[in-house]
């Protein structure tokens, strides 16, 4: 009869030895992977809000200066969303303040005393206590604290780190700024020095920056750039101080 023999007691103690190290590596590399991928998941969800944040920007401001008003034969000089006091305005570089016709109807003032829309055509943005808020009604684009303003992200998650609205470049990340046509001179580039009665078409465009991080996480930040070409160039006339 053959003789069984077992295993020592060192043989089983380094036998658990290297199972147990096997096993913490197991461990450490499942930690580090679910790690990643919620940080991963994280980064895609402040990537989401920020977008969205940015796209409505963009395109509510792309707006400013519509004139429902603007039909064959119409004098675009008159568009009351692109006169001095109606003009895309940045008083402060926190704040972007303009104007569009809403509701189309080719008027700033109100025809009779219950119409409110049209005396609220004002529109904007702004940062407030990290957050962004919007403009739904105004009467002014000089005033950053004019009118009634709305809270549009969620601030239990999003936290609004910076916002800059500029006419001007961004050295190194935003090249593109506003510029100015003189159609009854070409040779007077960028408008330097406008003749009295002279046509001017004003490019308007507009540099955002955008930051932003997770409330609960203060790693995961995320900074975002864009260039936003206003559809309506500005028309006016140069009368020798200003463009109306």
């Amino acid at each position: 009869m053959k003789k069984q023999i077992g295993m020592t007691l060192i043989e089983i103690m380094v036998s658990l030895l290297l199972g147990l190290i096997v096993l913490g590596a197991t461990i450490n590399i499942y930690i580090a992977t679910v790690g990643s991928s919620s940080n991963v998941i994280r980064s895609a969800r402040l990537n989401h809000d920020l977008d969205a944040v940015m796209m409505l920007m963009v395109n509510d401001i792309k707006r400013a200066g519509y004139w429902g008003g603007a039909i064959l034969g119409a004098n675009s000089r008159n568009n009351p969303f692109t006169a001095a006091t109606t003009n895309i305005q940045i008083p402060t570089a926190t704040c972007i303040l303009y104007s569009y016709d809403a509701n189309a109807s080719g008027a700033l003032t109100p025809a009779d005393l219950t119409d409110d829309v049209d005396a609220n055509e004002y529109y904007g943005f702004r940062l407030t206590n990290n957050s962004i808020q919007m403009r739904k009604t105004g009467t002014t684009t000089a005033d950053c604290t004019n009118g009634t303003w709305e809270e549009f992200i969620d601030n239990n998650q999003l936290r609004i780190t910076n916002l800059q609205f500029s006419f001007a470049p961004v050295v190194g990340v935003l090249p593109a700024a506003s510029r100015c046509i003189n159609v009854t001179n070409p040779t007077d580039v960028n408008c330097a020095a406008p003749a009295t009665n002279d046509n001017l078409a004003e490019k308007r465009i507009v540099n955002i920056q955008l930051t932003g991080q997770l409330l609960n996480e203060a790693a995961v930040t995320k900074t975002i750039n864009r260039t936003v070409v206003v559809r309506n160039s500005r028309l006016c006339r140069w009368n020798g101080t200003a463009c109306i």
